[in-house]
């Protein structure tokens, strides 16, 4: 039985190095420039456009051209650089309840997950609402990779690989 579980041990870690190997080169090569409908850009000028979100499983990046000195992050698009990266098994109303959290709270169906914890811009604020100042005067994008059947695992799996490729950005750090 002993040797069964350290066979099982060795085959899933050596799974695991395989799947961050992969997502490291995925990240590394894509071109965010090139379309694909399994990803979704979104130029948010408005908690409006967030309704044109996916709704299912995903992994998200959250791009602001707000600048932030202890943000590490090397990942930028159009001019925007990640503030936040994560993942969900209902993107759409996790991205409302990062920035657009008033919205969220208030037509969040009793059935729906309730996200506590969001977005923190501010020392212990969950959440911000883009439609309010200060944020309606930043840019912003949103950048979803569309994971149908994925499972946490593998959406944890982006999170870390996004990480090792571009530094976690300053407001995903918990």
């Amino acid at each position: 039985m002993k040797d069964r579980i350290t066979k099982y041990t060795s085959l899933m870690e050596n799974t695991s190095k395989s799947i961050e190997k992969d997502l490291k080169e995925y990240f590394r090569n894509y071109h965010y420039l090139k379309p694909d409908s399994d990803i979704q850009i979104i130029n948010v000028e408005t908690e409006d456009d967030l309704d044109k979100a996916y709704y299912g499983r995903g992994f998200y990046i959250i791009l602001a051209d707000q600048q932030f000195e202890e943000n590490k992050c090397l990942f930028e698009f159009r001019g925007l650089k990640a503030i936040y990266r994560g993942h969900s098994y209902f993107t759409k109303k996790r991205l409302l309840s990062h920035l657009s959290n008033e919205k969220y709270k208030s037509t969040r169906k009793s059935n729906e997950p309730n996200y506590k914890v969001c977005l923190k811009i501010e020392d212990k604020v969950n959440g911000i609402n883009i439609n309010q100042e200060p944020y309606k005067n930043w840019k912003w994008i949103v950048i979803i990779h569309k994971m149908k059947n994925s499972s946490k695992i593998i959406r944890e799996q982006m999170e870390k690989a996004f990480d090792n490729v571009f530094q976690k950005p300053c407001k995903s750090i918990k």
